[in-house]
């Protein structure tokens, strides 16, 4: 077996954090998404093209982020688009993904370009202040921002998200490895191989993430729930994320700790995790501690994906939220 530094899997691992549809797309069943009602291209100040989709056509529409660094909105607007029952709501390829523009060089995928791009969607829509939603390494894009504009956001929701900081995120991903046998990890890593052999191969993508999505489930069963694609897009676009995205911003954020700066973030923020999350609930909790007005909703018996899994909780939660108030349940940050 080869040997490789802690940071290079870190960056690969954390490309897989947020990712969902290990199948083949359209294998879930359940309710058709509400249509789009818009599609097109915000600019960014430095030539990039961000690729959105809007579902609704309220005022003041809500900003989803995905996962990754390297993934797509293709992964996860299906299974949110129940959120646009009662609101507008933007998804949007990052930088280097999907249909965004392509971009490979490192200054190009520094994680601070991720923040100005946020900026970029949120003055193309004429917002005053935004609405965030993160998943995973999404959670980290909205903690950048928020630190470097906290007036300019109003509310956040934080799902399953990264730890804040690097010591956490390392220390997280050594425990899934060691969770896993010997046989599934060489199974994995055959997968693995199969998939830097090739990055622009769709089915190797696919093939490796059934693998690696077992542990983030609490059943795995449920991973046939998901109605997006991890491994949507084309060919050049996966060979970017796999060989460019992941691991040049994941490098960019270097010995990373948000936990002070995030103390002069005083809007509304809600941290839903679940408890079989392999992200340890206890960097779940740091994030609400960390805020000035934060609470945790923890969702038993859920894994990293609670919209997925757990949808008649989740739902009701972030509606409760949206409108101004705390969800049933939540757990307020101790001393």
């Amino acid at each position: 077996m080869r040997a490789e530094s802690s940071s290079t899997r870190t960056r690969f691992l954390l490309l897989t954090l947020a990712a969902t549809a290990v199948l083949s797309p359209g294998l879930a069943v359940g309710n058709s998404p509400p249509p789009v009602v818009a599609e097109g291209y915000a600019d960014a100040s430095d030539g990039v093209r961000l690729r959105f989709q809007r579902l609704g056509d309220s005022a003041d529409p809500l900003i989803v982020l995905h996962g990754g660094p390297g993934l797509t909105l293709e992964y996860l607007a299906d299974d949110l688009s129940p959120l646009a029952r009662e609101r507008s709501v933007v998804f949007y390829d990052q930088r280097g993904t999907g249909r965004s523009t392509l971009v490979a060089d490192p200054a190009a995928l520094d994680a601070e370009r991720f923040a100005d791009d946020l900026d970029a969607v949120r003055q193309h829509f004429g917002l005053e202040r935004v609405t965030l939603v993160g998943h995973s390494w999404g959670a980290g894009i909205a903690a950048i921002y928020a630190m470097r504009y906290p007036d300019r956001v109003s509310r956040m929701v934080l799902i399953g998200p990264m730890p804040q900081r690097r010591s956490e995120l390392d220390r997280s991903f050594a425990e899934i490895r060691a969770s896993r046998s010997p046989e599934e990890t060489e199974r994995l890593l055959a997968a693995r191989d199969a998939v830097r052999a090739d990055p622009g191969n769709a089915d190797a993508c696919r093939a490796f993430y059934a693998l690696w999505f077992r542990p983030f489930f609490s059943d795995p069963a449920d991973m046939t729930k998901a109605r997006g694609d991890f491994c949507a897009g084309s060919p050049e676009a996966l060979r970017n994320a796999g060989l460019a995205v992941g691991r040049h911003t994941m490098a960019s954020l270097g010995d990373f700790d948000w936990r002070d700066s995030l103390k002069r973030v005083s809007s509304p923020v809600l941290v839903l995790h679940g408890s079989q999350d392999p992200i340890p609930v206890s960097a779940a909790k740091e994030w609400a501690e960390a805020f000035p007005n934060a609470r945790l909703l923890l969702l038993e018996g859920v894994g990293h994906f609670p919209y997925v899994e757990a949808p008649e909780a989740f739902f009701p939660a972030v509606d409760a939220f949206l409108a101004g108030e705390w969800p049933k349940g939540v757990q307020s940050p101790g001393p």
